[in-house]
């Protein structure tokens, strides 16, 4: 494993989307992102992706100067088109605008299509919530990767979804998963470790469960969580996602752009209902009683948000750890581009 700083991470990543032509603006936000996924213990949303949007910009499905642009409204809705840029400036506009008219609606909702890759989910509901609303987003992946319940082969994109709610501590919370067991970020992390999966992760072309990640290239497929449960989620974001904004469905595989994003994003005001204070009080609350519990032998009593602020906490002490053939892949785009990766290895 080869040990990165968030810092020195942001500044090659901002370097390597500012020489595929992206204004330094658009750049610094996009790496933003990504090195915040890695802070956070998603290393499949993270720096990862340094390389694959490099690609994604020279064939022309990223257009890194591009804006997204706000085709419908209402006081409480907005229907963006994302026209192809970087995913993550087309959600941020969309969660801006959810949150900005929930400050007078109470409520407001925002669908987006022709959206690039977004990265994590968290990053724009925790936003949300440090502006002291709920957010709530759902996503498909206009890209077959994961099986239906009691179904086989690829149909639906990894369709993640998010919700984050505002507390008195300051702690969100914050759920924030792909609706298959992983992400497929997850198997390519593996694969460039060299490492196992857990076998009831995939199938194989065979449909045989099998802990080879390289088995989900040749053919595979994911498996979803939580059966029938998780099933309702991965539909419920692919409806929301896809047939309420008019986006690329997962079964289209046509691959042409790799991995759109149907968004769609919903701001709620506590003031509408209990309160801003009221409501941070009692969240806070329910979760201080729900960590008081005793745990498991060996284990500890968390709520979704924890695993992340910890691994936030530790990686910004003790760097960013990528394998070798992702830094291998970083450093050769950087190098091609004349950039020094070097900037990002942790000092010391």
């Amino acid at each position: 494993m080869i040990i990165t700083e968030a810092q020195g991470l942001r500044e090659l990543g901002t370097q390597i989307f500012v020489a595929l032509g992206a204004p330094k603006a658009k750049a610094e936000f996009v790496a933003e992102t990504l090195v915040e996924a890695n802070l956070c213990g998603h290393d499949s949303h993270g720096v990862f992706y340094f390389p694959v949007y490099g690609e994604r910009i020279k064939l022309g499905h990223i257009h890194p100067k591009e804006n997204p642009k706000i085709v419908k409204e209402t006081p409480s809705s907005a229907y963006l088109n994302g026209r192809w840029g970087f995913g993550q400036i087309a959600a941020k506009k969309m969660i801006e605008t959810a949150v900005e008219k929930a400050r007078t609606s109470m409520v407001a909702a925002v669908g987006g299509f022709n959206i690039n890759h977004i990265g994590r989910l968290g990053y724009y509901t925790t936003w949300a919530t440090e502006q002291d609303m709920v957010g709530m987003m759902f996503v498909n992946v206009g890209n077959p990767l994961v099986s239906p319940f009691h179904g086989t082969g690829r149909t639906f994109g990894t369709n993640p979804a998010s919700i984050s709610t505002p507390t008195a501590t300051g702690e969100n919370f914050l759920m924030d998963y792909a609706t298959s067991l992983a992400a497929a970020g997850k198997l390519s992390v593996a694969r460039a470790k060299h490492a196992k999966v857990p076998s009831h992760w995939i199938r194989d072309k065979n449909d045989n469960p099998t802990d080879d990640p390289n088995a989900f290239y040749d053919g595979g497929y994911l498996v979803g969580f939580g059966e029938h449960k998780g099933y309702g989620v991965q539909m419920a974001s692919e409806l929301l996602g896809a047939a309420l904004t008019g986006s690329r469905t997962s079964m289209d595989d046509s691959q042409n752009p790799p991995s759109p994003n149907g968004v769609f994003c919903i701001a709620i005001n506590p003031e509408a209902f209990v309160g801003l204070g009221a409501f941070k009080e009692k969240s806070s609350e329910i979760i201080k009683i729900v960590k008081s519990r005793k745990p498991e032998k060996g284990e500890t009593v968390l709520v979704p948000g924890d695993p992340e602020r910890i691994s936030k906490r530790q990686r910004l002490r003790d760097g960013i750890p990528l394998p070798e053939d992702t830094w291998e892949q970083i450093s050769k785009i950087s190098l091609e581009l004349g950039l020094d990766p070097k900037i990002a290895l942790k000092k010391g």
